[in-house]
């Protein structure tokens, strides 16, 4: 499973404000800043010790590296903030906002992101666990949360790009595109009904595994949806890696993997994002969209989407 990463920015690297700001939190001078590599953003992603011992983790960004994810990093305070303290959830410290860099203090948690292929029983931890997280955020503990269908409505309305720009697609595919984009419809249509906080971002590198629990960090995305959104999102993820449980026989799941597909297959087409230079796959490493089911039940399992979506 290929993922998209951004370019870290080291540490030393952020402004001195945002650096004061840290060590004033924390109590005391940060002497170690190991950046973390994975992940999405092209900010800084590091784990933090300070001259006391304490430690913690800094995720920061600023305008210049990338117009959009300052606001991004805005609603994960938001719904960071609504959703403590669920132990499914890293604990904040205090967060950072100046204009022009946001940044969040979090705890340092000592734990793995699950491999690739999925192993069994981090499977079956992974979505016990998000089962729980599902219950406690449906209703949302934040109402005022963006809406899904809306603020991914352009990436889930890609069929219709395909079909203006006359991208190529599979055979399988060919002369079906309004088809899909019909589905489309139906999937963002079922996903605006949806009441509950949604991760809407789920896949391995937003996880942590640890002895006691699981942690779902990376709260940028987070928006209300169905509360199936995010499963059928990870079942992306641990695609090909263990059998899965059937996902609900549902015309608005169905609709929704299709809107994702649709999605991916024109952006894969696209240039990068400023700041994120991975962010689009190579035509060899683009998701097959013959290998859809027309099985509901069956369509994610079978669908090779990568693990990294909205883009």
């Amino acid at each position: 499973m290929a993922h998209a990463v951004g370019v870290r920015l080291p540490y030393e690297k952020v402004p001195p404000a945002v650096r004061g700001w840290v060590e004033r939190v924390l109590g005391s001078q940060v002497v170690s800043a190991t950046t973390q590599q994975g992940g999405f953003s092209p900010g800084v992603a590091a784990r933090l010790v300070t001259a006391s011992g304490r430690r913690a983790f800094v995720k920061a960004v600023g305008a210049e590296l990338n117009p959009d994810t300052p606001q991004l990093f805005r609603n994960e305070i938001a719904a960071m903030t609504a959703i403590t303290p669920l132990p499914h959830a890293p604990v904040v410290y205090d967060t950072y906002d100046d204009g022009r860099w946001v940044a969040l203090l979090l705890e340092d948690i000592d734990g793995y992101l699950p491999p690739h292929p999925w192993r069994p029983a981090d499977v079956d931890r992974v979505l016990g666990a998000l089962a729980q997280l599902s219950d406690a955020l449906d209703p949302s503990p934040w109402p005022e949360a963006p809406v899904a269908a809306v603020r991914s409505e352009a990436f889930l309305s890609r069929w219709d790009l395909v079909i203006a720009d006359g991208l190529a697609v599979p055979d399988w595919v060919a002369g079906r595109e309004a088809e899909l984009a019909a589905l489309a419809r139906t999937g963002v249509a079922a996903l605006a009904e949806g009441k509950a906080l949604s991760h809407w971002d789920l896949r391995a590198d937003n996880i942590l595994v640890t002895e006691q629990r699981v942690v779902f960090v990376d709260w940028a995305h987070a928006a209300l949806a169905p509360r199936w959104a995010d499963t059928v999102i990870l079942y992306a993820d641990m695609y090909d890696s263990v059998a899965l449980p059937e996902l609900p026989d549902d015309l608005g799941i169905t609709g929704f993997i299709a809107a994702i597909a649709g999605g991916q297959w024109w952006g894969s087409a696209q240039p990068a994002p400023p700041g994120l230079p991975t962010a689009r796959l190579a035509a060899s490493e683009r998701p097959h969209p013959s290998r859809l089911a027309p099985r509901p039940t069956r369509l994610m399992q079978r669908s090779a989407l990568p693990g990294v979506f909205w883009v």
